[in-house]
C-alpha cells in the first residue's frame, strides 16, 4: 500500500487545520462537575463539543453527540471498529503565562493555547488525519471513531458513560501523550493527608498554606500566612507581602508541570515547606513534610520509591495544600510501576506518615494498563510513525494516564515528539506547527494501516 498520497492531502490541509486549532484553543473548556442536563461538565465543554461536531459536520463526516458527555465522529464500517480517543477538557490555565491561554496565538512556528498539546491539538490532528484518509480513496475494512470526550483531566466519567451507551471500538489508539508508542501506562493513586493542627503549634504561628490547582499538576506558586515582622524572611527563599497586624505573607515560586513528569518541575509547596521549617512555622509537621516529601519526585523519603525494568519509576507529586488554621490537607498524586501494589503503597504511606500523626486516606486510583509490545496495534503503529518520521520505532511506559484503558487493544500513540519539550499542564503551553502537521500525516498512515483492507 503507497501511502504518500496521505502526507499530500495533509499538507493540502495544513491551513484549515491550523484555522480549527485556533477556534478551538479560544474556548477555556475546563471540566467542572455541572450536573446539568446536556452539559454535565459545563458551558464551556458544552461550547468546546459544540464547535468540534459542528467543523466535522462542515467536513462531511457522521456525527453524534452523547449527551453532552462526548461526542463522536465517524467514517466508514466493517466487522469491527478502530477507535481514536481524545479529549477536548483542559486544565486550568494557572500562573506564568506570557501568552493568551485562550488566544491561539501564532509565534516562532508555534500555536498557543491551553489544550494545544493535550489534547485539542491531537483531536484535530485526528480529525484531518481521517479527512486525508477518506479523500484518498484508500478502501478500508472497517470502521473509524474518533470520540471526543470532555472529562478526561478529572477522572473519566465522560468515556464510562459513552460506553455504558454505546460499544467502545475494538482496538485503536489515544494521542494523547508521546511518540513512539505507549504500550504500558503506570497505575494511579489519589492520597488525602490529612491532620488537625492549631496554628500556634511551632515557634512561629501559621494561619494558611495553600498550593495548587488539580493533583495532577506539580504547583507553581505556594504560600502561607504566618505570624511575624517581615524581617523574619530575610535570607529566605520567598516573596513577602505584609499584611498588617503582624501577619505576613510568605509566597514560594517553583515550575509547573504534569504530576507525571514532576522532575521537569519544581514542586512549589516543598519549597514553601523548606522556607518554613527554616524559622519554625508550623513546628514539628512542617519539619516532618520538609523531610519527607520536600523536592522529591520519586517518594524516596516515604518508603515508597518503588522501581520495574518495564515501567521505570513510581513519581509522586504533591499536587493540593490547603490548611486554614484548623485542618491541614495534602493530595498526593502517585502513578506507580506494574510490579508495585497499591495497598502495599497506601500501607507504607501510613507508616512514614504516623509519627507525625498524618492521616492517609485513598480517594482514588486505577490499575496499570498493558499491551504487549509483539501485538498487531502497537506493530503497526511502529511502522506508521516509522514510514513517516524516517526513524526507528519503539514501545515504551509512562506514568500518565490516557483514555487508551477505557478501551481494548488500544495504546497511546503521540503527539509529543521523541526530545521535545512536553509542554502540557504548563504556562504557554504549545504545538509546533511543523511537528502538528507530521503528527496528523503519522495518524493517516496508521488509520490506513489498522482499518485499511490489505491491512486486516
Amino acid at each position: 500500500m503507497d501511502l504518500r498520497k496521505l502526507d499530500v492531502l495533509v499538507e493540502q490541509s495544513r491551513d484549515e487545520m491550523i484555522e480549527t486549532l485556533k477556534g478551538w484553543l479560544s474556548i477555556p473548556s475546563v471540566s467542572i462537575d455541572d450536573n446539568v442536563p446536556g452539559a454535565p461538565f459545563g458551558p464551556e465543554c458544552r461550547r468546546a463539543l459544540d464547535r468540534a461536531l459542528e467543523d466535522a459536520k462542515k467536513l462531511g463526516f457522521e456525527v453524534r453527540d452523547v449527551d453532552g458527555y462526548a461526542g463522536d465522529i465517524s467514517m466508514g464500517s466493517g466487522e469491527k471498529t478502530m477507535g481514536m480517543l481524545c479529549h477536548l477538557d483542559v486544565v486550568p490555565a494557572g500562573d506564568g503565562w506570557t501568552k493568551d491561554p485562550f488566544g491561539g496565538e501564532i509565534a516562532d512556528g508555534r500555536i498557543y493555547g491551553r489544550g494545544a498539546m493535550d489534547d485539542k491539538g491531537p483531536a484535530v490532528a485526528a480529525m484531518y488525519a481521517m479527512k486525508a484518509v477518506r479523500d484518498s480513496g484508500i478502501k478500508l475494512n472497517n470502521g473509524v471513531r474518533l470520540i471526543l470526550g470532555c472529562d478526561e483531566e478529572t477522572g473519566m466519567n465522560d468515556m464510562r458513560y459513552y460506553a455504558s451507551k454505546y460499544q467502545m471500538p475494538d482496538y485503536g489508539f489515544s494521542p494523547d501523550a508521546e511518540y513512539p508508542v505507549i504500550n504500558i501506562e503506570k497505575g494511579g493513586l489519589g492520597a488525602l493527608l490529612t491532620k488537625e493542627m492549631l496554628p500556634d503549634v511551632g515557634e512561629v504561628p501559621l494561619y494558611e498554606l495553600y498550593a495548587g490547582i488539580r493533583s495532577n499538576v506539580v504547583p507553581g506558586v505556594a504560600w502561607a500566612i504566618i505570624g511575624a515582622a517581615p524581617e523574619i524572611a530575610n535570607g529566605l527563599n520567598v516573596t513577602v507581602e505584609d499584611l498588617g497586624d503582624g501577619k505576613i505573607k510568605l509566597i514560594a515560586e517553583g515550575v509547573s508541570a504534569h504530576a507525571s513528569t514532576p522532575e521537569l518541575g519544581k514542586n512549589a509547596a516543598g519549597v514553601l515547606f523548606g522556607e518554613l521549617a527554616k524559622i519554625g512555622a508550623g513546628g514539628e509537621v512542617i519539619r516532618f513534610l520538609a523531610e519527607k516529601i520536600g523536592l522529591e519526585g520519586h517518594g524516596e523519603s516515604l518508603g515508597i520509591a518503588i522501581e520495574d525494568e518495564l515501567s521505570g519509576k513510581l513519581t509522586c507529586n504533591l499536587g493540593l495544600l490547603r490548611y486554614d488554621g484548623r485542618i491541614f490537607s495534602a493530595h498526593l498524586d502517585i502513578r506507580y510501576p506494574i510490579a508495585a501494589n497499591e495497598e502495599k503503597i497506601l500501607g507504607q504511606l501510613a507508616m512514614t506518615l504516623s509519627p507525625a500523626q498524618i492521616g492517609v486516606t485513598r480517594v482514588s486510583g486505577r490499575t496499570p494498563h498493558h499491551v504487549p509490545k509483539e501485538h498487531r496495534v502497537v506493530q503497526q503503529l511502529i511502522e506508521a510513525y516509522s514510514e513517516v518520521t524516517g526513524e526507528q520505532g519503539y514501545a515504551f511506559a509512562i506514568g500518565g494516564g490516557t483514555y487508551s484503558r477505557m478501551m481494548p487493544n488500544t495504546v497511546a500513540f503521540g503527539i509529543n515528539f521523541p526530545g521535545d519539550v512536553d509542554t502540557c499542564h504548563m504556562p504557554d503551553e504549545y504545538v509546533d506547527i511543523e511537528k502538528f502537521v507530521k503528527a496528523t500525516k503519522i495518524m493517516a498512515h496508521a488509520i490506513a494501516r489498522l482499518a485499511g483492507e490489505e491491512n486486516e
